[in-house]
């Protein structure tokens, strides 16, 4: 039998103090939202997540696409049309409202995270002439090549 030393400095008994205006419980997608929607209003904010940053949170493995970015320059549909959609195939069963909103802010929070280094264009030209890419703005298209408002993205690049 093989036995391992723990590779970490043992931290119990250490007490560290930290303030801040928000305290954001958890590093998931919508924490993470949360916590860059109170430091743009100008509020002092701490983050805390408990798994390891690489792999937690419902976008901690990275995912490829983006569903519902209807504001995108190449998009033909709406995102009145989608919401409508949305509700229409789950029976009326669906929230609207929630759809709607999705859907008219769901590129704007992709250009956010692009500004913080997210990657959501093929800069590198890799799928360049490809029949899912708009060769001016660069982006890529899943599923609805038609329509055009579900985004492929680098989602390893988000956190």
């Amino acid at each position: 039998m093989q036995t391992y030393n723990w590779p970490y400095k043992n931290e119990l008994g250490i007490t560290e103090t930290l303030s801040c205006d928000v305290l954001v419980l958890g590093g998931g997608l919508a924490g993470c939202y949360a916590a860059i929607a109170a430091a743009r209003r100008g509020q002092s904010v701490i983050l805390v997540e408990k798994g390891a940053t690489a792999r937690s949170g419902s976008a901690g493995t990275g995912f490829d696409h983006w569903e519902s970015a209807c504001t995108n320059p190449c998009s033909t549909v709406t995102p009145k049309e989608i919401a409508e959609a949305y509700v229409d195939e789950q029976c009326g069963y669906s929230n609207g409202i929630a759809h709607y909103i999705e859907c008219r802010e769901g590129y704007d929070r992709l250009l956010d995270l692009e500004s913080f280094g997210g990657k959501i264009r093929d800069t590198d030209d890799e799928f360049k002439g490809a029949e899912f890419r708009d060769d001016e703005t660069k982006l890529m298209f899943a599923y609805d090549y038609k329509n055009k408002f579900t985004l492929r993205v680098w989602g390893s690049t988000f956190k």
